[in-house]
């Protein structure tokens, strides 16, 4: 990766209900974070795109601070035309609100959430940028290994990923926010990566990463 220009995204999305309640999920970043650690060990000139994360990120990153999908799309869409590498670790919502509010809702009253489908950034990136190399991430709750791998090349059908890197959150040390995790890195081949470090496993994917870039 020495020389390359990887932009990695982390953190987990929020979006506003009104001016002082939002959703969210639990991502925590700590995947994000032992990429960005080991691109910047390996040489790579990293940027990080940061949602809502539980880790401290060192200073010595180049950081760029978002808050919602609609942000972290319109900060991402612009820098991937310099990029080499992209690593898409964000959990970015996949539900946005047709209209917020800008007062705070009234607790008194019953109210439904208006949701619509958000933009899949991740799906813009090749037809902006054909030559990056395009790594995504799937998680999934509860389902076989089979299905996981065919989640993950659904996604490399409709995004152009180069390899995803999936995995089932309901397992034990899996969850979002574990130092742990389970992965598969999928493309035309499948690698198993059994329970690690994230660290660890960030030098698995890194590997693969510059083992293809040759």
């Amino acid at each position: 990766m020495k020389g390359k220009k990887v932009l990695i995204s982390l953190g987990g999305t929020y979006e506003p209900i009104d001016s002082v309640r939002g959703i969210t999920n639990k991502s925590s970043g700590k995947m994000g974070l032992a990429l960005a650690r080991e691109a910047y060990i390996r040489g790579a000139d990293l940027t990080l795109v940061v949602a809502k994360v539980s880790v401290k990120i060192p200073s010595v990153f180049n950081v760029i601070s978002v808050e919602t999908g609609n942000e972290m799309n319109e900060v991402i869409l612009n820098l991937i035309p310099d990029f080499d590498i992209f690593i898409s670790t964000a959990a970015v919502s996949d539900f946005e609100f047709k209209k917020k509010d800008d007062k705070k809702i009234d607790s008194e009253n019953s109210f439904s959430l208006n949701l619509k489908p958000a933009t899949k950034i991740i799906r813009q990136v090749k037809k902006i940028n054909p030559n990056i190399f395009l790594v995504g991430f799937k998680a999934e709750f509860n389902i076989s290994k089979d299905e996981i791998i065919d989640c993950a090349r659904r996604q490399i059908e409709n995004a152009g990923t180069d390899i995803v890197i999936a995995n089932d959150i309901s397992k034990n040390e899996c969850q979002f926010g574990s130092d742990n995790n389970e992965v598969l890195i999928v493309d035309d081949d499948v690698l198993s990566v059994p329970l690690a470090s994230k660290k660890e496993i960030a030098k698995v994917i890194c590997d693969v990463i510059s083992k293809k870039m040759l």
